[in-house]
C-alpha cells in the first residue's frame, strides 16, 4: 500500500484557497441579494417620491391638531396661483373642521388620509391599524366622496407590520421626500430657502397646515419651483400606476428604470 505524502504548506495553500473560493461565492451572493429590489409588495417601505423623468413635484400638507389652522390661507395662495395640491386629512381633524375640509374640495384639490388618530402605528397591532386606517377612508368617503387608499403614515413612523398590514387591505402607505421643515416654526424665506436648495424631480414636499409661515412659504416655493422650469400636480399625477416596484430609500419606480 502506498501512502502518499503531503507537505504542511501545500495544504495550508490548498485550505487559504478554499476558503476563498467559499468566501467569493458568498459574497456574490450577498450582492445580488442586496441589489434586488424592493416591490410594491414591499416589507419594509412607503412610497418617500418617485422616479420621473418630468420635471414635477406633489405639494402635500398634512392636517394637524392644535388652535392654530391656516388651511383657509394656504388654499388662497393655491388659488391666486393655479395650483393644485393634495391634503392629507386626519380624521379628527375633518371632524372638527368640516368647513374647512369643503374649502379643500372646493378649491379642486386632492384628498388623501392621514390616519383617523394620528397614533404611531409601529406600537399597534395589525387589527388596531386596518381599524385606524378604515375609519379614516371611511370618514373621508362619507364626508367628500373621496375613495382613497392612499395614506401618509401619521409621524411618517412605520415598520414592516405597518405597511404589510395596510398593503394587505389596500392602502397605498406614503411618506414624504422633502420635509419643507415648516413645523420647526422657520420664518418663510428659510422655508422656502429650504425646500428650493434641496427639491428634485419626483419630490413629494411636505408641509403642515397649522403654521403661521407656511402660506408666505408656500407662495415662494411655487413661483420659484415655476421658474426652475418645475410643473406641480397633485399626488396622483406624480404616483405610478401599474406593475411598480418600491427600491430602499422609498422611491417608486417602473422595473426599467
Amino acid at each position: 500500500m502506498r501512502i502518499l505524502v503531503v507537505k504542511k504548506g501545500t495544504i495550508i495553500k490548498v485550505a487559504a484557497a478554499v476558503i476563498l473560493i467559499i468566501g467569493a461565492i458568498i459574497l456574490t451572493k450577498v450582492t445580488l441579494i442586496d441589489s434586488k429590489p424592493v416591490s410594491n409588495l414591499s416589507e419594509s417601505m412607503p412610497v418617500c417620491r418617485v422616479a420621473t423623468d418630468e420635471k414635477k413635484v406633489a405639494l402635500t400638507f398634512d392636517t394637524a391638531f392644535g388652535e392654530n389652522d391656516y388651511t383657509s390661507q394656504v388654499l388662497d395662495v393655491l388659488s391666486n396661483e393655479g395650483v393644485r395640491a393634495t391634503f392629507c386629512v386626519m380624521g379628527l381633524w375633518a371632524k372638527e373642521n368640516p368647513e374647512a375640509l369643503d374649502a379643500v374640495l372646493r378649491g379642486g384639490h386632492e384628498i388623501a388620509s392621514h390616519s383617523m388618530n394620528h397614533m404611531r402605528y409601529p406600537d399597534m397591532t395589525s387589527a388596531e391599524i386596518i381599524k385606524d386606517a378604515s375609519e379614516a377612508s371611511d370618514l373621508i368617503f362619507d364626508m367628500t366622496g373621496y375613495d382613497t387608499n392612499v395614506i401618509r403614515l401619521p409621524y411618517g413612523a412605520f415598520d414592516t407590520n405597518t405597511i404589510l398590514s395596510l398593503e394587505s387591505e389596500g392602502y397605498l402607505p406614503i411618506k414624504w421626500s422633502l420635509d419643507s421643515k415648516d413645523w420647526k416654526g422657520y420664518a418663510s424665506d428659510k422655508i422656502a430657502d429650504g425646500v428650493m436648495g434641496q427639491v428634485e424631480k419626483g419630490d413629494i414636499i411636505m408641509f403642515q397646515n397649522n403654521m403661521e409661515n407656511t402660506p408666505e412659504a408656500v407662495r415662494s416655493i411655487v413661483l420659484s419651483l415655476r421658474e426652475k422650469g418645475y410643473k406641480i400636480v397633485p399626488l396622483s399625477d406624480l404616483l405610478l400606476n401599474g406593475d411598480y416596484i418600491i427600491n430602499g430609500d422609498g422611491t417608486q419606480l417602473y422595473f426599467d428604470d
